[in-house]
């Protein structure tokens, strides 16, 4: 008998083959799921896009012109919000939407544009008792445009247009528990320069926007009142700061860059779209574009480590805390099996 034989005898112990034993350990293959299906999995009838997603992974926000993706009575023309719930896989439809809501981490609140009395202007939404209020809270006339909320769903950053049309746009804050709003951004009173495109951190207390007439960037640390400029000092427009408000994504003459705003390192990315950061600033989502279609790429900072996503465009809040999902749109026909409406869709590659 030989000696293996021998020894898986006397221990009752299997003796595996060389080859199987020192098979290595192989990574999962990320999982991508459709977004943009109703809670029973029917296509939708229409294109989506433009998704965020909560820092929990669990809620992904998005804009979608299918009717099929909720049984609620299709209401239109401006419903076009929606949450869908990838724990359990419900669908919402948000009344008076236009644009991508901004959501809560919890999911509960949705910030979003829709028609008020005589204009478009910025609403929030409670999703757990469909309560819908007007935020900007100014008279005749006004309007407003770009919400952004915080991750606690207590404030909400938008640009305000004023009731003269030669006034410029100025960025505010709502404060929900309160009820108060604060004008956050600067600008001379006589000057025509807009303020526009915030985006907030996950307490409230960093705002981001564009100074359109400059082209320059500013961040504003509502604790201090302290006002900095962050563009590397050509035209810009801003992409997203980080919820911790340390880091903001940007795109510039020379194409996309993330500005620590704590070290002040700054990396550029030639010919690159920056899109969207993850909550800790240190994962970041940027395009780039050829063979006439757009690469989506996920890098981490620290590292240089780069992933390639897969196809089409990402926008601010695309990524969970710690990279564990991102959402995108793809209109790629060959992401999950089934996809035949021949729209574009919205998904999620989740990453652990």
């Amino acid at each position: 008998m030989s000696l293996s034989a021998l020894l898986t005898a006397a221990l009752g112990t299997t003796v595996l083959p060389a080859a199987a034993q020192a098979a290595p350990h192989e990574p999962r293959a990320p999982k991508v799921e459709r977004v943009s299906v109703a809670a029973d999995g029917t296509e939708g009838d229409g294109p989506s896009r433009t998704a965020s997603i909560t820092g929990d992974g669990r809620y992904v926000a998005f804009w979608s012109d299918a009717e099929s993706l909720t049984p609620d009575p299709y209401q239109g023309p401006y419903d076009y919000g929606h949450v869908r719930d990838l724990k359990t896989g419900d669908v919402t439809r948000i009344k008076n939407s236009m644009g991508a809501p901004s959501i809560s981490d919890d999911g509960r609140y949705a910030a979003h544009t829709g028609w008020g009395s005589h204009g478009i202007n910025v609403f929030l939404t409670d999703l757990s008792t469909g309560q819908i209020k007007q935020i900007d809270g100014r008279g005749f006339k006004y309007s407003a445009s770009s919400p952004d909320i915080s991750a606690d769903g207590r404030y909400i950053a938008y640009d305000l247009q004023p009731q003269h049309p030669g006034d410029p746009q100025r960025v505010e804050v709502y404060d929900r528990e309160t009820g108060t709003r604060e004008v956050v951004s600067d600008g001379p009173p006589d000057s025509a320069r807009d303020m526009v495109d915030p985006s907030i951190s996950a307490d409230g207390r960093y705002v981001a926007y564009e100074d359109k007439g400059t082209t320059q960037i500013w961040l504003r640390d509502r604790t201090t009142g302290g006002l900095t400029r962050i563009d590397d000092g050509t035209p810009s427009t801003l992409a997203q700061v980080s919820g911790n408000g340390r880091t903001v994504a940007m795109n510039g003459a020379n194409g996309a860059y993330v500005r620590d705003l704590r070290t002040g390192k700054v990396q550029h990315f030639a010919q690159g779209r920056a899109q969207a950061l993850s909550p800790d600033g240190r994962r970041f989502v940027y395009g780039v574009h050829g063979d006439g279609r757009s690469d989506i790429r996920l890098r981490h900072l620290p590292s240089g480590h780069e992933t390639t996503i897969g196809h089409g465009g990402a926008s601010p809040g695309a990524i969970a805390g710690k990279g564990r999902g991102i959402v995108y749109s793809s209109e790629d026909p060959d992401i999950v099996p089934g996809d035949t409406n021949g729209d574009s869709d919205v998904f999620v590659r989740h990453t652990h």
